[in-house]
């Protein structure tokens, strides 16, 4: 997902003021998430996780979420198309935008904020695997907004892909 972004960000970066500080903020959310992955709790029984990188991703998260609903999204679906034929295509991504905040509230609500012991550990590390793949939904999603809201600006020209071998590439923005 990271390659993903950076790519995304070669991209369209500079076009916007307040899509680049979106991109910043999804980079330090996946840096929290990636970080928070990497430590598994050790097979002994007293092996504590690190809250810290739990807290420090739960903080990204919910600051995150919060952000698209309240600050970015406002100014990007106006901004985007406000009658024009992409309006439904834009009022469908923002509906799917909002499932995808219940599903991963669901996982924070049931998992993150309960302590982690050697007893829920496998618990917790599916949630932790269900919010990667609801994040990697939501960035597709997120994308397609970027790019609807860039391509409404006349001045807006695409900067090619970076090459390389990343099948993804071409669906990012």
């Amino acid at each position: 997902m990271l390659n993903q972004l950076e790519i995304l960000a070669q991209r369209v970066g500079g076009s916007n003021e307040l899509i680049d500080q979106w991109l910043v903020a999804r980079r330090g959310l996946l840096v929290a998430y990636y970080h928070l992955i990497g430590l598994k709790p050790n097979k002994e029984k007293h092996t504590p996780l690190d809250e810290n990188a739990l807290d420090d991703f739960c903080h990204h998260l919910v600051d995150y979420l919060s952000a698209g609903h309240f600050h970015v999204y406002d100014r990007i679906v106006p901004e985007a198309d406000e009658s024009g034929p992409n309006r439904l295509l834009i009022t469908q991504i923002y509906q799917a935008l909002q499932e995808n905040t219940q599903q991963i509230m669901s996982f924070y609500d049931s998992q993150f904020e309960t302590a982690v012991d050697h007893d829920n550990c496998m618990e917790f590390q599916e949630a932790l695997s269900g919010v990667g793949e609801a994040l990697g939904t939501r960035f597709s999603l997120e994308d397609k907004l970027i790019q609807k809201a860039l391509e409404h600006r006349a001045d807006y020209r695409p900067s090619e892909p970076a090459a390389n071998n990343d099948p993804d590439a071409s669906r990012l923005a």
